[in-house]
């Protein structure tokens, strides 16, 4: 009571994964996976300057936003291609080539400032302005006026 040609039925994961080989789309399908853990392959910081643009037999091609992030990103290539082997199962991508384009706003995320205990007083924000303005330069007396600020402020008093 066999008909020819009558297979036993299989999980639909396993028939579909057959169908895609079967098929020639396997890859493909395994290719397309990356644009889907990119940004959690290579961090949120990269992924606001880096994003995947075209696969084709192996080469992935990346584009970045300017020259600064293609020379760091070209020294860590190797790196990357192993790490989204890893993360995609197998070797997906062989090669990844850089080039400056259009990237995508990916949104970021923030760190946490700590909330400061109290504001500055005038009395220690006096002190601070006099000693940064010994420096000269407007700019940076701004600046380092500003970091000295957010420093003394996001200590902890002592006993808390």
């Amino acid at each position: 009571m066999t008909r020819r040609g009558w297979r036993p039925p299989v999980p639909m994961a396993e028939a579909v994964t057959q169908t895609l080989e079967r098929l020639g789309l396997a890859t493909g399908v395994r290719q397309r996976e990356l644009w889907r853990v990119w940004g959690d392959v290579v961090g949120p910081q990269i992924a606001r300057h880096a994003q995947p643009w075209a696969i084709t037999r192996g080469r992935l091609i990346v584009h970045v936003t300017d020259p600064v992030w293609l020379h760091q990103l070209s020294m860590m290539r190797h790196r990357l291609v192993a790490t989204l082997s890893e993360s995609l199962g197998e070797s997906v991508v062989r090669e990844i080539v850089l080039r400056i384009g259009e990237v995508e706003d990916v949104p970021s995320v923030e760190p946490s400032v700590p909330p400061t205990d109290a504001p500055i007083d005038a009395a220690h924000r006096a002190v601070i302005r006099e000693l940064v303005s010994s420096l000269g330069d407007a700019p940076c007396c701004d600046a380092l006026e500003r970091l000295m600020i957010r420093a003394s402020t996001s200590r902890k008093a002592p006993g808390k």
